[in-house]
């Protein structure tokens, strides 16, 4: 497949969903973006939505993405004209050998970290492909990992990370997820994969230190340019790409 460069004048600012906005790293860009006059619906855990995030401006949607979307929700979203939907959300596991590895953890970690993505975008698809006010290409940005990397990890870059099965497996399943809406869609948006760097969040490594507003601003630069590239696989903070 060949990467078709977006055209057009910079792009003011616009409307997002994202997943995973309650903490960490969702957060943090639900906050920056607000900031700079984005619009905002951030999908949180049911009970959590008590407060309305910076000027108004974010909007919390309460929706356990392990179950289908509730109907509150999908009418919301329906109606939205949306320019970014960020899969963000996703649970942890640190069963890191095979004898460690519960099926049924197991299941529940990908429904949740890659499922749980496919029914966010499948929720917002319709007013992603309707043309929204900020005059840019509509882009769905999947929060993967460079661990997701399949030719890191056959050539050991990470043998002795102790990484969980459960995060290495949904990591490189939403990767194929991003080549996959490319093929469909890549007519009509752009899907990136990106690897937010090792983030100082309660998911994040041992020694992490890398704060979520810093890896928010990076990715709002990546959406203010006016071109780019898709699908891609890449760092935030540096214009190199990562190997699938």
């Amino acid at each position: 497949m060949t990467p078709a460069p977006a055209q057009g004048p910079a792009p003011a600012a616009g409307v997002a969903v994202i997943s995973g906005a309650g903490r960490g790293f969702g957060a943090a860009l639900a906050a920056v973006l607000a900031e700079e006059g984005w619009t905002v619906y951030g999908i949180v855990r049911p009970g959590s939505a008590a407060k309305t995030g910076t000027d108004g401006r974010v909007r919390f949607l309460e929706w356990d993405i392990a179950q289908p979307c509730p109907d509150g929700v999908a009418g919301v979203l329906a109606g939205a004209s949306i320019d970014v939907v960020v899969n963000n959300a996703a649970v942890g596991s640190n069963q890191r050998t095979l004898a460690a590895v519960d099926p049924d953890s197991l299941a529940h970690l990908l429904d949740n970290n890659v499922a749980g993505a496919v029914r966010v975008t499948r929720a917002s698809l319709a007013g992603l492909l309707r043309p929204g006010a900020g005059g840019r290409r509509p882009v769905v940005v999947n929060v993967s990992s460079r661990l997701g990397s399949a030719a890191l990890q056959a050539n050991g870059e990470f043998a002795g990370f102790g990484t969980s099965y459960g995060y290495r497996l949904s990591k490189a399943a939403l990767n194929m997820l991003t080549l996959s809406l490319h093929e469909e869609f890549g007519a009509d948006l752009d899907v990136w994969s990106v690897h937010p760097g090792a983030l100082a969040t309660g998911m994040g490594r041992s020694g992490a230190s890398k704060e979520p507003a810093t890896a928010a601003s990076e990715l709002l630069r990546e959406l203010s340019e006016p071109g780019g590239t898709s699908p891609r696989f890449f760092e935030l903070g540096s214009s190199a790409p990562l190997p699938w």
